[in-house]
């Protein structure tokens, strides 16, 4: 029993980061939205600081392997700005209260 409530307290963990990276993510957009040109406020809010993935993100195309009678195309990235590291501070923080 005392095993399946460590695994369940890692999930729910994993799962409050998550949302807090996703949070943080959706407010660098919205900040990004703010009209008046880019700015140091804004580029420093903005600003993809840590960017990998698999595949070619920047043309648009994803990692494609081919073994003829069947096709794969993958890609994954991941982007963390500012935000995105705050959003998992502040999740992490409600998290430490949650029971």
């Amino acid at each position: 029993m005392a095993v399946l409530m460590k695994e369940r307290n890692f999930l729910t963990l994993v799962l409050v980061v998550i949302v807090g990276i996703l949070i943080g993510s959706y407010l660098g957009t919205l900040i990004g939205l703010i009209p008046g040109g880019p700015n140091v406020v804004k580029t420093f809010f903005t600003y993809n600081f840590i960017s990998f993935g698999i595949g070619d993100f920047v043309n648009n195309k994803p990692l494609l392997i081919d073994l003829d009678a069947i096709k794969f195309q993958l890609g994954f990235q991941l982007k963390f700005n500012l935000l995105s590291i705050i959003g998992i501070f502040v999740s992490l923080y409600f998290f430490r209260w949650y029971k």
